[in-house]
């Protein structure tokens, strides 16, 4: 009999149950090699043994009492699911909580065991407690990410890029955006950041269709981007990098027909 995935939607329901009572044992038993931990406005982790080592580190100390959670399925393939979930959170003895969490948590059969290999979160404070009205969606930034990374698509040719006396070999769906600095060009990629001896202009002629170029020192990686707006562009790490007000309208439709795929750069 051929393995199955273990239901899913418990498991998120457990792991948040039990990370707001201090126990981040439930969500370390489910990680693996792939697993990829990513929060608001902090670096993405990759890796069950390197997410343990920093989120040991961090463990709630005071636990927190959940006043309403909400967690529903979206399958992907026989051999993945994706759960969506909303918690809400405040101290107890309250009336009520005053933080929803919005959860991503991304599940693949390896082998016969349940594997988590993403667990993406963002915070709200104050928030009206629902789901959209139309159902559960799957985050965009975060399904990319998922797409392109875990699901073992295809990569794409990778980037040489000079660094002192070694040459790096980059694939191009890791990296966040560039910025220029001292007239070199630092890579901010998924896992670390890279400190080029290319300027910004020679990394941006090497880039795929789906990078732009906002702002003389800065260039983001389109499927990461969260929202634009004057005069600023959020990434999904909850960074935001500026974009000049004399470029903005420009930048703004470049931005959107790199994501919507509306043209290709040529």
């Amino acid at each position: 009999m051929s393995a199955k995935l273990e239901d899913t939607a418990e498991l998120s329901r457990i792991i948040t149950r039990s990370y707001y009572e201090g126990n981040m044992q439930p969500y370390f038993d489910r990680l693996c090699s792939k697993s990829i931990w990513l929060g608001t406005g902090g670096r993405v982790l990759i890796g069950g043994d390197v997410i343990r080592a920093r989120l040991e580190r961090v463990v709630r100390k005071k636990p927190c009492q959940i006043y309403e959670e909400e967690f529903h399925v979206q399958p992907l393939s026989p051999r993945c699911e994706a759960v969506i979930g909303e918690v809400k959170v405040g101290e107890p003895g309250r009336d009520h909580g005053d933080i929803t969490v919005c959860y991503t948590f991304l599940y693949q059969l390896i082998g016969s065991e349940t594997k988590l290999v993403l667990l993406h979160c963002t915070y709200e404070v104050l928030r009206s407690f629902a789901l959209e009205k139309d159902g559960p969606k799957l985050e965009m930034s975060a399904y990319q990410f998922v797409r392109d990374i875990l699901l073992e698509i295809p990569p794409k040719e990778r980037l040489a890029v000079p660094c002192g006396s070694k040459t790096l070999f980059v694939q191009p769906h890791m990296i966040f955006y560039i910025q220029s600095k001292n007239r070199k060009a630092d890579l901010f990629c998924v896992d670390k950041v890279i400190q080029s001896d290319l300027s910004i202009n020679e990394v941006n002629a090497m880039l795929p269709a789906e990078f732009c170029s906002i702002h003389r020192c800065y260039t983001v990686n389109s499927r990461y981007v969260m929202s634009i707006q004057r005069y600023a562009v959020e990434l999904i790490t909850g960074e935001t990098l500026p974009v000049p007000f004399h470029s903005y309208t420009q930048v703004k439709t470049d931005l959107e027909s790199r994501i919507t795929g509306s043209t290709t750069r040529k």
